[in-house]
């Protein structure tokens, strides 16, 4: 049945009569049959409106032929479908009239069940193009749509990554607030010098070139290279001195009750031997174990310091493991703990061996907390990069002890970087900052020996990398 509203159909022929006899016979169909009596009145009611079909005789005197009406209505409205007439028809005829175009081809005279089984086709076929072009339209409307969709929750993630990431850095920076800044100054100045080497043409490295998504990817992992301090105890990751502020005054008041009681000892060893109490030589005696007392405290405090431990220092702490105090008790306990004095003895620096350890397990942490955070394709590397910013390339660096071959570049960038951050820092504790030219002395001895990479640090210094951070508290070299 024709379709409501009634469906144009355009009628082209020279001969009024068969024109007419079309064009009635298919408006009593219910189709709104138009005629034309050439291509030219054809082309002006084409201009005017939409015919899905359109019956043309293919040999039309004067003017425009079937085919040429065909080509020329093709350009005006892509979409209507044509049927060629004639009563001159070939077998090459028809085949040429439907490889230019025609939609199919009809041999005068005609019966008009044949109009209508063609016309039925052509409708059939025209209903399913623009279906199909319905469809074409809904999918990319649909593909646009999940594009946007996509791109948008592609942005949300990349928003969820960077509040995480941020929120990680103020996690790790609360727990050790005395390394505050150092993930932000150690990720700008990595970022910094991968950018530098994707600027050198020459080298070990002219040919390497990060994307902006690697140079993504060494930022997260920058930031987040110390994330596994969190798992360190605060009093051995802030640990400042040898010996506790605690356990350094309870060795103080033992030192300060043991001249009490050596004084209250001397007292009674005279008195019982009746001697007259006689001040000037308490006096002398107190002056003395005060004198004992305060070298005993200024050989505890210079310990006490994270420097290098001097040797005739190390060697008179030998003579402190034998002094006792009377415990509350009445028994005598030694003064030291021997723990107290393996501390003491540290010969660099303020950590046990012990300690030094659960400091450098923080790279474990780290990977192993990394690794669980579902990374995209494109930032996978995060973990690995993180893990091996403490590696060094002759093998001494950690934990896993790995060599050049095995540490990654971006790692071998950030561990240039974290040293340097780590000399100038001012807010270490247990260090004075290191001036900005000493601190690239040290970074060069270190390459030297081939525990930092040479052109890493030759491209750092040969583009200023290290002025990044001048401004975070950094003295300018001149």
């Amino acid at each position: 049945m024709p379709l409501t509203p009634p469906i144009p159909i355009l009628i082209v022929d020279d001969e009024a009569d068969l024109r007419n006899l079309l064009v009635e016979a298919l408006t009593d169909e219910g189709y709104a049959a138009d005629g034309a009596e050439n291509g030219a009145r054809a082309l002006d009611l084409v201009r005017q409106k939409h015919f899905p079909v359109i019956f043309t005789d293919l040999n039309m005197p004067g003017g425009l032929s079937g085919l040429e009406l065909l080509r020329a209505i093709h350009d005006e409205d892509p979409r209507t479908l044509g049927i060629l007439m004639t009563g001159y028809a070939t077998t090459e005829a028809a085949i040429q009239a439907l490889k230019r175009g025609a939609y199919d081809f009809i041999q005068k005279p005609f019966k008009l069940v044949e109009i209508q089984a063609s016309l039925e086709r052509a409708l059939e076929h025209y209903r399913l193009l623009r279906e199909n072009e319905e469809y074409q339209q809904n999918l990319e409307c649909m593909v646009e749509a999940r594009t946007q969709e996509i791109l948008g929750l592609k942005n949300d993630i990349e928003r969820l990554f960077e509040g995480f990431v941020n929120a990680s850095v103020t996690a790790i920076e609360a727990r050790d607030p005395s390394t505050s800044g150092h993930s932000s100054r150690v990720a700008e100045l990595t970022v910094g010098l991968a950018e530098a080497v994707n600027q050198t043409p020459n080298g070990p490295y002219g040919a390497l070139s990060f994307t902006p998504t690697q140079i993504r990817e060494i930022r997260y992992a920058s930031l987040l290279h110390d994330f596994g301090k969190v798992g360190v105890r605060e009093q051995v990751l802030v640990k400042a001195k040898k010996l506790h502020g605690e356990r350094l005054e309870s060795i103080y008041q033992r030192l300060h009750q043991r001249t009490l009681e050596t004084m209250r000892d001397r007292m009674l060893e005279a008195w019982s031997k009746g001697q007259p109490f006689d001040r000037d030589q308490v006096g002398n005696l107190l002056r003395r174990q005060e004198e004992e007392t305060r070298h005993i405290m200024d050989l505890v405090r210079r310990s006490n310091e994270p420097t290098v431990l001097p040797q005739e220092v190390a060697r008179e702490l030998d003579s402190l493991e034998d002094l006792t105090y009377q415990h509350w008790s009445g028994d005598p306990r030694i003064l030291f703990e021997p723990s107290d004095l393996d501390l003491l003895r540290i010969p660099k620096g303020s950590l046990s061996a012990e300690e030094r350890e659960e400091i450098e397990s923080h790279v474990t942490h780290t990977y192993r907390f990394l690794t669980q955070i579902p990374w995209t394709t494109e930032l996978a590397g995060v973990p690995d990069i993180a893990y091996a910013h403490h590696e060094r390339l002759n093998g001494r660096g950690y934990p896993r002890r790995l060599k050049e071959p095995d540490i990654p570049i971006q790692s071998r960038l950030m561990a240039v970087t974290d040293v340097y951050d780590a000399l100038t820092a001012a807010d270490r504790p247990y260090k004075a900052a290191v001036s900005v030219e000493r601190s690239l002395e040290i970074l060069d001895q270190e390459a030297k020996v081939n525990l930092l990479d040479k052109e890493a640090l030759r491209i750092f210094i040969d583009a200023r990398i290290y002025e990044l951070t001048l401004g975070h508290g950094r003295t300018p070299v001149p």
